[in-house]
């Protein structure tokens, strides 16, 4: 993992694809950012994606 070359260097990685990171530790960091992205939107925007998408699809049954 290396750190984004393109945006902000806290907030963003590049990985490569090559087979030097176990696919569940990519699927791991893909899932902590998303949880990041929905734990900080508004209230009503994340209640409006639980309608859409339903809790399970938003929280993998986390919370």
């Amino acid at each position: 993992m290396l750190p984004g070359y393109h945006m902000n260097k806290k907030h963003w990685n590049t990985i490569k694809l090559d087979g030097s990171i176990p696919e569940g530790e990519i699927q791991r960091m893909i899932d902590h950012s998303f949880a990041l992205v929905i734990k900080g939107l508004s209230r009503k925007v994340r209640e409006g994606m639980e309608v859409r998408h339903g809790r399970e699809a938003l929280y993998g049954g986390q919370n």
